[in-house]
């Protein structure tokens, strides 16, 4: 006889009972949270209804747990007429509940390796995951479950309900005539100190790029997230449309209190008005900078210096032929595999580094002149092999500073500034032995001082105090990138920055030892000195040996200043991995997809990486 399944066996919360007897249509049980009373209770054989009740009434105080494992502590009771062997069908059918987490677990499947949603009705597909009790849902009720997003956008706003700086990166980006506006979200989470990163957009936007609608959607975004005054940084490339948003809309500091009287005393009242949001300070990308100084300052320097000009053309000229035939012929990929064993890569317009590392490969090739024979190509001269080597020289840690800063481990902003001092002392290094390139490593020298003005050659300036302070509360780095000059100048800084956000009522905290007055032998002595406390933690910082983010945890307030200035990161490299996430799913083979489920599709397999979703 076929025994009747319970609705008891799959229940969540059946482990605050304890099953007693079966009879008929009826199961009792007694309430394990009840004791030392004994209260039993009954409830049908397909229902917990009733115990659902008792939960919500008796104990509504007592925070309920969950569990959907299938292994059951709690036996119930055999009747007479069931059979031992009967034991092993228990778990034949698949509980109600199971049945939601299947489909969550599908969904993940297609949302992970960026599947069509109509995978789930190709035959293939139905006959690996069908079952004899398990139902392959259609591709409609797919699209359905695709509820997640909802839910993925209020965890992500109880995640930053808490946290106090965050910053965000904003483009635009381009696919299949359509355009999209993506922005992603970064803050430090204050317990494990490492850096978390979600997306919170890549909606469609339609007309022109200009500066006014480019505002009014960062606004409309951080809006919708409750940001306010959390985004201390929103990190763009440098194209004029974003510049002048900010320029606009954005936050302005004013150059001091002269300027800032005459400025508030001749503003029109039309500016005040009109302006009906205000956007939070803005921060150019350094990868994007950089990218500038190498795709630009260093081919006008190489082009234009007579000792460099006509070497320069000739070899770029043949380093060009060798990519295009050997991405375009077949018989070529054979020549420079069987001689160099490698694939020569080819380089991408907006990536510099690709068009480096394009060129290290070409020069890595031992038998180059053997390989242009065969290939029917002018074959390199000596001294256009030694420009471009030397070029590989010089530009090497041009190249690993833009992958440090572009990174997604070591994206503190305190790698900005010494990153790009140690760049400089690299390039200078790097002038020993050139002959041809002499002076390409003084010409990137002077581009990065002309880009970076604010940062390296303004002392006075904010931007390089924030950098600074950044840099020093960074473990890894702490005095150690700066000249022994500077340290007294850094310490102060820091100092009076830990002051400011200090949660203490004082500026310093004085210890001074108590006098017991009542005792009879109470002899004067000198009274103590002032414990600066803030200058004492510090100092115990600075001069502790441990270079490890955790360290950092053991000191309150350099722990506040850290997550303050280290908040912001220093390129806009996040959002374009959102658009390289937006390159698989919006496909040639999916351009029919609504905006909106693009959206939906991209922003979850983005945050489903950086476990943002909940599982």
């Amino acid at each position: 006889i076929a025994k009747e399944k319970i609705a008891f066996d799959s229940w969540k919360y059946k482990y605050y009972f304890e099953l007693k007897k079966i009879h008929g249509k009826n199961i009792t049980v007694i309430c394990l949270l009840c004791k030392p009373m004994v209260c039993e209770y009954s409830t049908a054989n397909n229902s917990t209804s009733n115990l659902k009740k008792h939960l919500d009434n008796v104990h509504k105080t007592t925070e309920l747990v969950a569990r959907l494992d299938t292994q059951q502590s709690l036996k119930r009771p055999r009747c007479d007429d069931e059979d031992e062997d009967d034991d092993d069908d228990d778990d034949d059918i698949p509980p109600a509940a199971n049945k939601k987490c299947s489909y969550i677990k599908l969904l993940n499947f297609v949302i992970e390796i960026i599947q069509p949603l109509d995978i789930v009705e190709q035959p293939s597909f139905k006959q690996l995951v069908k079952g004899p009790n398990t139902k392959v849902m259609t591709c409609k009720t797919l699209m359905n479950h695709i509820e997640t997003y909802r839910t993925m956008r209020t965890t992500i706003m109880v995640r930053l309900a808490d946290i106090k700086s965050i910053c965000t990166t904003a483009d635009i980006w381009t696919a299949h005539n359509k355009s999209f506006f993506g922005m992603t979200c970064h803050w430090i989470d204050p317990t494990l100190l490492q850096w978390v990163s979600t997306a919170l957009s890549c909606t469609r936007i339609r007309g022109k790029h200009t500066f006014d609608i480019i505002a009014s959607l960062i606004d409309e975004i951080h809006t919708s997230f409750s940001l306010g005054d959390k985004v201390v940084r929103t990190i763009t490339d440098n194209g004029s449309n974003f510049a002048k948003a900010f320029k606009e809309y954005g936050f302005q500091e004013e150059e001091d209190e002269e300027t800032a009287k005459v400025d508030h005393k001749f503003r029109l009242i039309s500016d005040v008005i009109d302006q009906p949001f205000q956007l939070p300070k803005h921060q150019r990308c350094t990868i994007h900078t950089l990218n500038l100084i190498a795709a630009y300052d260093i081919h006008k320097h190489l082009s234009c210096t007579s000792s460099t000009s006509a070497v320069y053309r000739s070899s770029i000229a043949k380093c060009s032929a060798l990519w295009n035939k050997a991405s375009c012929s077949c018989k070529v990929y054979e020549v420079i595999e069987d001689n160099a064993n490698r694939k020569l890569t080819v380089p991408c317009v907006t990536r510099w580094n690709s068009f480096y590392n394009a060129v290290e490969r070409v020069m890595s090739v031992e038998h180059l002149r053997i390989v242009c024979d065969e290939m029917g190509m002018v074959k390199f001269k000596m001294h256009e092999i030694t420009f471009l080597k030397e070029y590989c020289k010089v530009l090497k840690p041009l190249a690993m500073a833009l992958d440090i800063l572009q990174g997604e481990e070591k994206c503190y902003y305190g790698y900005l500034l010494p990153t790009l001092l140690k760049l400089m002392d690299h390039l200078q290094q790097s002038k020993v032995d050139l002959k041809v390139t002499t002076s390409l490593p003084d010409a990137i020298i002077t581009s990065i001082r002309k880009r970076f003005a604010l940062l390296l050659d303004n002392t006075e300036g904010k931007p390089l105090q924030e950098a600074m302070l950044a840099a020093v509360t960074l473990p890894m780095f702490k005095l150690r990138w700066l000249l022994e000059d500077k340290h007294e100048h850094a310490k102060m800084v820091v100092n009076e920055e830990a002051r400011k956000i200090s949660s203490e009522q004082q500026e310093s905290a004085v210890v001074c030892a108590v006098s017991n007055c009542d005792n009879f032998f109470d002899y004067l002595q000198p009274a103590p000195q002032a414990v600066d406390v803030i200058a004492d933690e510090v100092n115990k910082f600075l001069c502790d040996s441990d270079i490890s983010l955790a360290c950092i945890s053991k000191y309150l307030n350099m722990g506040e200043v850290f997550l303050k200035y280290n908040s912001l990161i220093p390129s806009s490299a996040p959002v374009e991995r959102l658009f390289s996430v937006g390159a698989r799913v919006f496909a040639p083979r999916w351009n029919r997809l609504s905006d909106e489920r693009v959206e939906e599709l991209i922003l979850l397999r983005y945050n489903f990486e950086l476990n943002i979703l909940l599982n």
